[in-house]
Order: structure tokens, then C-alpha cells, then sequence
């Protein structure tokens, strides 16, 4: 079994962010935790995904966006 790591890159208005783990539960909530210091202003956040799994890469990517939709909504 190989190991897979699960790489998620943010741009923020204060820089690039690279948040990377061996485990997609461990990735997902780093990124999570970044565009909440954003909250108001997570539709300028770009994130970016690299994992060998497309799924993987996919969830991720719809998570994030539903996150980011829902933290400006709240303002």
C-alpha cells in the first residue's frame, strides 16, 4: 500500500498557504481552520489540491467551496 499526501494550497490576502498530511481527515480541517480567519471574505480565497486520488481531489475541492460559500454568507 502506498501512501497518498494530500496537499492543499490557499491564497489569502496575506499569502500563500501550503497545508499538507498523509490523511484527507487531517488536510481538510488545516484548510478549514484558515478560511475561518478569512470568514467575510472567503470568495477571494483560491485553493488548489494535489493528491493522486482524483475523488480525493474532488471532495475536497466541493468541501472547501460550500465552506467558503457559507462564511460569507454569515456576514
Amino acid at each position: 500500500m502506498t501512501a497518498t499526501r494530500y496537499v492543499v494550497r490557499l491564497s489569502t490576502r496575506d499569502g500563500w498557504r501550503m497545508l499538507t498530511d498523509w490523511e484527507e481527515r487531517e488536510a481538510v480541517p488545516m484548510a478549514e481552520a484558515v478560511m475561518r480567519r478569512y470568514e467575510g471574505e472567503t470568495m477571494r480565497v483560491v485553493f488548489m489540491m494535489a493528491s493522486p486520488d482524483p475523488d480525493a481531489r474532488r471532495w475536497i475541492a466541493f468541501y472547501l467551496t460550500d465552506l467558503a460559500l457559507l462564511f460569507d454568507l454569515r456576514v
